[in-house]
């Protein structure tokens, strides 16, 4: 039995609810393999800017963002990291 509170389903659902890109890349394109969608960088920099929701943060704003900029110094892109 799984004793942590959130189910594996709601913690990929979160995941994916603020990023459309990884909602493209692991759920439609699965969905729909006769057609799927390929992007590049731009193009996904672009859905992901276009569609982008922040999730509530638990903590210190000033410690999640700290984490972000470390992240994209690491050649993180946007989509990857949120």
């Amino acid at each position: 039995m799984n004793t942590d509170f959130t189910p594996e389903w709601e913690k990929e659902f979160k995941r994916i609810q603020f990023n459309a890109v990884r909602f493209i890349e692991e759920y439609y394109n699965k969905l729909h393999p006769e057609n799927p969608i390929i992007l590049n960088d731009e193009e996904k920099q672009k859905i992901f800017n276009r569609y982008k929701r922040i999730p509530l943060i638990d903590g210190s704003p000033f410690e999640y963002s700290k984490r972000i900029e470390e992240l994209k110094k690491q050649g993180y892109k946007d989509w990857e990291i949120y």
